[in-house]
């Protein structure tokens, strides 16, 4: 897949943050909804993926400081969207680019390339 019209910055965003299918739904999900604070089993609910799925994304979110966390010991933790001005830009970007055809496929197949070198 071409990657010619998807800028460089757009390109080393998805090589940073976007790591699995699951980090991209979560991301997509809190930056089109900011002000939202959530329990795991909420968005696992909200963006059609199995809790289990979700967790080890949510928490490498919070280590890149995109999340934050209200940790719960007794119940589940809640999470916001703690990003900066500059990664919600990148991020605005990143969505920009993805409602292109091509350069979605061309990031798909990227992401798809990550996700087997994990297996």
């Amino acid at each position: 897949m071409p990657l010619d019209d998807i800028t460089p910055e757009t390109l080393e965003f998805v090589d940073q943050y976007i790591d699995q299918f699951v980090a991209w739904d979560i991301l997509a999900y809190f930056h089109e909804n900011q002000d939202l604070e959530r329990k795991p089993s909420g968005i696992a609910l909200d963006i059609g993926r199995r809790l289990a799925t979700i967790e080890p994304a949510l928490q490498a979110l919070l280590e890149k400081g995109v999340l934050a966390a209200d940790i719960d010991e007794a119940d589940e933790s809640t999470y916001q969207y703690a990003a900066s001005a500059e990664f919600r830009a990148k991020m605005d970007n990143f969505l920009n680019a993805t409602r292109d055809r091509t350069n979605r496929l061309a990031i798909v197949s990227r992401v798809l390339q990550k996700e087997a070198k994990r297996l």
